[in-house]
């Protein structure tokens, strides 16, 4: 009785309390399909020449010169969802392209579909090798629990062969915890308390 008693408590304990779970994924995209003009897969594009911002090679390519401040942008705008999720990141490879200079930078940026202000989340110089790094950012705690979540890369480059690739693009999120209410422990409680008076008198019988 004493085992099943436990076994009984474990299960009622294990209902109340929350187990870790993996990040769940909000939006992946690793480009890799066939070279175009076109980004697809919900992103927008902002550009002067048709093919300034593409898929090559299977990356997404940012370049070229506008007379904005942005020259190249690709934006994801289909409305990520991080809705019952917290600790939003986002991870991307970024290189650039072998001609660029050091002053010459892709700018990484998040806003809520409402908000016309976008929150800068990096701000990486393009001068260098052109090999690719790994970046992980968070969106902060205004990012969580949203309905519409949109991110953004652009370049600010001086020459019209400039700019940037991008790979592995992923926005993950951790779920929210459920905490038990104090009422709810309560009742559990009582009912552990109920379990054990029920076996103390079993067992005095």
């Amino acid at each position: 009785m004493n085992k099943l008693w436990g076994v009984l408590a474990a299960g009622v304990l294990a209902a109340f309390v929350a187990s870790p779970a993996s990040a769940a994924i909000i939006f992946q995209d690793n480009f890799n399909r066939p070279n175009s003009n076109t980004v697809g897969n919900g992103w927008s594009e902002v550009e002067n020449d048709a093919n300034d911002v593409a898929i090559v090679n299977g990356r997404l390519q940012l370049r070229d010169v506008l007379p904005t401040t942005i020259d190249a942008a690709a934006s994801q705008l289909g409305g990520l969802s991080s809705v019952g999720l917290t600790n939003i990141t986002l991870t991307y490879d970024w290189a650039p392209l072998t001609a660029s200079e050091s002053n010459d930078v892709l700018n990484v940026q998040w806003k809520r579909a409402s908000s016309s202000t976008w929150i800068t989340l990096a701000v990486h110089g393009l001068g260098g090798s052109g090999s690719f790094t790994t970046n992980v950012v968070s969106l902060g705690a205004a990012a969580a629990n949203v309905s519409n979540i949109q991110i953004r890369f652009w370049t600010n480059v001086s020459q019209s062969d400039e700019g940037a690739l991008i790979d592995n693009v992923k926005l993950t999120g951790d779920p929210i915890r459920v905490v038990p209410e104090p009422a709810s422990m309560a009742l559990l409680g009582v009912g552990l308390l109920g379990l054990g008076y029920l076996n103390r008198r079993r067992r005095i019988a």
